[in-house]
């Protein structure tokens, strides 16, 4: 008996009205879903009058471990649908995996084509989209992320980067003392209700905060060196210049760990000595 087909099957991330057609279909006829979440799953079913089938969760931390049932459920012949809670699976979301293994095996993965933010932001940037990379949600660990952040400096064309909203001040703040002043468009609660573009720079937008700190964010930045300015390697800052900055983080209310992450970025410090100076600073301020 041929083994049945895996579907990834994008969900809207906002408005009901984005899924599609075909998506429809293939859910009604769905015997076994996959999805992040099966209470938000038989919510979005039950919205489009669609009955609920065997729901089972599917998400990063149990990923590895239900591919062994799944398979097992295609080799009946049977099809499995995946979903996200919102979007498309295997883009920032769990799948990625499995499909690398129905690869390997023979197993046949479609992926139909629908609610994403990557596309609506970047078509509402202004940015160059002939070329782009896309890069999600940025690692946690500092090396790592170090790394990531060097990388999309470098990058010369348009970047697409996820965030979530209690970690935004912290990205907006890394980009800017990593890749300079660039232009960015912030967007924020794509296809909802409240949704809006920022188009600005990282410069004024650390400078001058006023974002909505609500929704998951995706950031659009631009590859290439504003007008006018010339290039020119950041300039590494001066003790005096450092405690302004520690200063303003705090006034921001960043945390006493990513603030000594960032002095680490803007000077030659040590982990260990740019933690001090952070110190340091928050106990003057307290006199």
């Amino acid at each position: 008996m041929p083994s049945g087909n895996i579907y990834l099957i994008p969900v809207p991330i906002g408005n009901l009205g984005d899924i599609t057609l075909r998506a429809l279909e293939l859910l009604k006829k769905a015997e076994l879903i996959a999805c992040e979440d099966t209470r938000v799953t038989a919510f979005l079913l039950q919205q489009y009058k669609i009955p609920v089938p065997k729901l089972i969760s599917f998400h990063k931390f149990n990923e590895k471990q239900r591919e062994e049932y799944f398979f097992e459920y295609l080799q009946t012949g049977k099809d499995l649908m995946i979903v996200s809670d919102a979007g498309s699976p295997a883009i920032s979301d769990p799948a990625e995996h499995i499909v690398k293994e129905a690869i390997a095996k023979g197993i046949k993965v479609f992926a139909l084509p629908g609610a994403s933010a990557i596309l609506p932001a970047l078509s509402v940037s202004g940015f160059s989209t002939r070329q782009f990379q896309f890069v999600g949600f940025l690692p946690q660990q500092p090396i790592s992320r170090r790394e990531n952040l060097e990388q999309i400096a470098e990058y010369p064309y348009t970047t697409v980067i996820y965030e979530a909203p209690h970690r935004i001040w912290k990205l907006l703040n890394e980009l800017y003392a990593v890749c300079g002043n660039r232009k960015i468009c912030i967007c924020r609660e794509i296809s909802k209700l409240h949704e809006e573009h920022i188009h600005t720079t990282l410069e004024e937008i650390n400078k001058n905060p006023s974002l909505t700190i609500k929704g998951e964010f995706c950031l659009i930045l631009d590859g290439q060196k504003l007008k006018g300015e010339e290039e020119k390697e950041q300039e590494e800052l001066n003790e005096d210049d450092l405690i302004n900055y520690i200063n303003s983080a705090l006034d921001l209310g960043l945390k006493t760990k990513d603030i000594r992450d960032m002095v680490c970025l803007k000077s030659s410090l040590s982990l260990k000595d740019a933690y001090q100076l952070v110190i340091s600073v928050k106990k003057e301020r307290g006199k």
